[in-house]
């Protein structure tokens, strides 16, 4: 993975790019989220506070992260496949989430464009909070093909 491309966490400590970018392709390789959350909240990826001295929940801090990037990499690739074989996907919710944004909520049953899609997930890897198409980071929605 190119450290250029790849959203890391404010939180995580200087000098652990490599123990975050070896936990997902082992997520992604075999796992899932809850693996990814395990691996990064154990770590040692996370100071235990943060420059201005709040405590960090280090396991909600794993959990955000790991959700958020896990949800994107999934996206990309059902993306780069339905591009591949010509298909079509559909936004639903793959998460369920404590709270749900009305924005989010209108996008389910949308058929984004794979290749609009895939290239807004690019684009913004380093800024995943400016997704729009399959609602903003976290907020439990996917992607399938139909």
């Amino acid at each position: 993975m190119s450290a250029a491309r790849v959203y890391t966490s404010r939180r995580a400590l200087a000098g652990t790019d490599d123990i975050y970018f070896d936990a997902q392709r082992a997520a992604f390789d075999s796992g899932d989220t809850e693996s990814l959350t395990h691996e990064l909240a154990t770590s040692g990826l996370f100071a235990a506070q943060q420059s201005d001295g709040k405590i960090v929940n280090v396991v909600a801090a794993a959990e955000a992260l790991a959700d958020g990037q896990f949800v994107a990499y999934y996206t990309r690739a059902v993306c780069r496949r339905a591009i591949d074989e010509g298909r079509a996907i559909e936004v639903y919710r793959g998460q369920e989430t404590a709270e749900h944004r009305a924005a989010s909520d209108a996008l389910i049953g949308t058929r984004p464009d794979p290749a609009m899609l895939l290239r807004e997930l690019r684009d913004f890897s380093l800024e995943p909070w400016k997704f729009s198409g399959v609602g903003k980071v976290n907020s439990g929605l996917a992607v399938q093909f139909i």
